[in-house]
């Protein structure tokens, strides 16, 4: 299983805090907005998207294209703009 945690917005479009999604085809963090379909609205994966998202993989920051492997946690967040 792959645990995914959405943090502010992501969240309230979400609907919920986290999910676990069975790890199957899921290679790559990229993979999660297919995976993740089933178990959000479709909002939220239109969202990702078309944002800039940042993701961590197992409490570091990742790219899109890092591999993930069972027992992973990925953390989902909004763009920080700063200022």
């Amino acid at each position: 299983m792959i645990k995914v945690l959405f943090f502010a917005h992501l969240r309230d479009l979400a609907n919920t805090e986290q999910i676990e999604i069975p790890a199957g085809d899921i290679t790559y963090v990229r993979d999660l907005l297919d995976a993740m379909q089933p178990f959000v609205p479709l909002e939220l994966i239109d969202a990702l998207r078309e944002e800039s998202a940042l993701v961590s993989v197992n409490h570091k920051y990742a790219a899109w294209d890092a591999e993930l492997h069972d027992g992973a946690e990925v953390g989902i967040l909004p763009p920080v703009s700063g200022g």
